[in-house]
């Protein structure tokens, strides 16, 4: 061997060798560092959509109801309204006629969201895209007649929304995963679910890969950690992929990217490891429901609670809507969004980038928190400290008592501390109570305000404080209630085995 080649060949492995950076083990992937993007964007949109969007009833889980549990509402729904159909009946009326790809994507923009998560194939195992391992059974070959995924990812590569894909890892009724139950075989993994996963991320280089319908199997039996070997050290998306934690039996709350822990995940407490609340704009529902109610429907207020408390607590909010079987993003919920963003653009500062503050709330006021120099500061930071010259704390108020006066004990005041209405130039009059301030609001201009749901204070130059909100008083026994209180939400997850979610 002549020593140009060999130095080739010594050079190619090793850049393999330091390319294979993560290895099929939880140790090794969970070392995998977050990308920062996801952190600094907060918020994001969600989209439950498929064949299970023409019956619209009930929920997403229609057919699951109907052919597993032969449920008596659903029953006589789809005798009154279809009646004579099978499931696979739906799937031409799943026509999307109506889609608009820009207007959707300008939708979901205008809500401020700053990412977009599109089920690419339900549990109902119909792929939103022309998948090789799913013949008369995706929205090419039947329905729509066209490629909803890459459409979509197109409209979406115009705006600043990052794209991204949700995948059940099983399907219900397909043959080869009853085998498998049966059997104790692989086949359905083998020829169907993993390839279907290497299809989606190589041909469409989703930026979040949303797993789900993972719970009953192991993450030996769906491939979980070589699939997320293969993703952090070759696909085209290896180095700005984000992963969700439900990869397999006992994975939830545990192992991969950001954690989940459960639907409507709300802790209410600074959690040292990333994770998201997803929860749907229709209080019953992520699919689309023809006989949902406007009081179904939360509020943009409602909304906004749920994502200052994220953020405050080193969250993100997913929030899902449900298009109908025409491609539409209802009236209802297209005005909810565009009233959500309306706020999110005049108080951006308060969100987009921002930190925990070192306390997340006081009472019914939530903090999120900016630095106006970060040099020297961790980037991947869990909080912002307190620095009197450096430290802005943005206080969301969600309720005013009838005088006025609203304390804020966590906030501890200087000679230099100013107060002000974000996206105003209104200043607002304090005094020192207690260890921190009262603000007074009754004389508000509220005409002139951004907004009446929510009130944003700007404080600036409060006093400089070392508190670390990781390390309270009477942290080890807090730490072991919280473990408590996961492992209960966890083993109510599985013991419902998720009938009530995606």
């Amino acid at each position: 061997m002549n020593k140009t080649l060999y130095t080739f060949i010594l050079v190619t492995l090793i850049a393999a060798l330091e390319s294979a950076k993560y290895e099929p083990n939880w140790s090794s992937i969970d070392s995998r560092p977050l990308p920062l993007w996801y952190d600094d964007v907060k918020f994001g949109i969600f989209s439950h959509w498929g064949v299970y969007s023409v019956p619209a009833f009930r929920s997403e889980w229609l057919w699951y109801y109907w052919r597993a549990q032969n449920n008596t509402d659903v029953v006589n729904y789809l005798d009154k309204h279809f009646h004579g159909q099978s499931y696979a009946d739906f799937a031409p009326q799943f026509t999307a006629e109506d889609l608009d790809p820009a207007q959707f994507a300008d939708i979901v923009a205008a809500s401020g969201a700053k990412y977009f998560v599109l089920t690419s194939k339900h549990h109902e195992g119909f792929t939103l895209w022309p998948s090789d391992t799913s013949f008369n059974w995706n929205a090419v070959d039947v329905g729509p007649k066209r490629d909803l995924v890459g459409t979509l990812k197109e409209a979406f590569n115009k705006t600043d929304v990052h794209f991204g894909l949700y995948f059940s890892l099983m399907d219900w009724f397909q043959p080869l995963f009853l085998s498998d139950n049966s059997n104790n075989k692989t086949e359905f993994v083998e020829q169907v679910s993993y390839l279907q996963l290497l299809e989606i991320t190589s041909k469409y280089e989703p930026e979040i890969i949303w797993s789900d319908g993972d719970w009953d199997r192991s993450p030996e039996y769906w491939k979980s950690k070589e699939f997320l070997t293969w993703l952090y050290n070759e696909s085209p998306v290896k180095d700005k992929v984000v992963v969700n934690d439900r990869w397999g039996r006992g994975t939830m709350g545990h192992h991969g990217g950001y954690l989940t822990y459960s639907d409507h995940y709300d802790p209410g407490q600074l959690l040292q490891r990333k994770w998201e609340n997803c929860m749907t704009l229709d209080k019953e529902s992520w699919g689309y429901r023809r006989n949902m109610k406007a009081s179904d429907v939360h509020t943009v207020k409602e909304v906004l609670d749920q994502l200052v408390r994220a953020i405050s607590c080193n969250g993100n909010l997913l929030l899902n809507i449900g298009p109908d079987r025409f491609g539409r993003i209802v009236p209802i919920f297209e005005d909810r969004l565009r009233g959500i963003g309306k706020f999110i653009k005049a108080n951006s500062v308060a969100v987009y980038g921002t930190k925990p503050w070192i306390h997340q709330n006081d009472t019914n006021t939530w903090y999120t928190s900016s630095v106006r120099n970060d040099a020297g500061l961790d980037p991947r930071r869990i909080f912002n400290p307190q620095d009197q010259e450096n430290t802005i704390i943005y206080a969301w108020i969600f309720d005013i008592p009838d005088n006025g006066t609203v304390n804020l004990p966590s906030v501890k005041p200087t000679d230099k501390t100013n107060v002000t209405v974000l996206g105003t130039t209104i200043s607002v009059a304090h005094s020192p109570v207690g260890t921190g301030i009262s603000v007074d609001l009754h004389a508000l201009p509220f005409q002139k305000l951004p907004s009446t749901d929510v009130i944003i204070l700007k404080i600036e130059y409060a006093a400089t404080s070392h508190h670390n909100p990781l390390k309270p008083a009477h942290h080890h026994n807090q730490s072991r209630n919280q473990k408590k209180k996961l492992k209960k939400l966890l083993k109510d997850y599985l013991r419902s085995n998720q009938y009530n979610r995606h």
